[in-house]
């Protein structure tokens, strides 16, 4: 179910979702590491198991992810992907950006700077 408000919210991770020209958006702010990976996974993974195939993470107010979150973000694309869709990352900060050049995610995701951009690339 799509809500619009927060659907997670502790003092590490918030994730709010909400849907956007019918592309679900999910707005993750804090940390994403190994004691809050796992609750990312939850939330993706209702989102994939629903029938969500196109996903955009809008990650202007992450501030850390671990190689815990880039499993969980590379597992839901596989996904997505075997269903035909994709997910697009928005709004990468200079920490988690270096990480995911670093680990060579930049060539996995499309990366757009803002969510106008990353909507275009759902446009058929």
């Amino acid at each position: 179910m799509i809500t619009g408000e927060h659907i997670f919210m502790d003092s590490n991770l918030e994730i709010t979702d909400r849907i956007q020209a019918g592309i679900i958006i999910l707005d993750i702010s804090g940390r994403v590491d190994a004691a809050t990976s796992s609750k990312m996974e939850e939330e993706l993974g209702k989102k994939v198991d629903s029938g969500a195939i196109n996903i955009i993470l809008n990650l202007k107010d992450l501030s850390y992810i671990s190689s815990s979150g880039l499993r969980v973000i590379l597992a839901s694309l596989k996904k997505v992907k075997s269903s035909g869709g994709k997910i697009a990352l928005v709004s990468l900060q200079p920490g988690p950006a270096e990480v995911f050049k670093m680990t060579g995610f930049d060539r996995l995701f499309p990366i757009c700077d803002t969510i106008d951009g990353a909507l275009e690339l759902f446009q058929v």
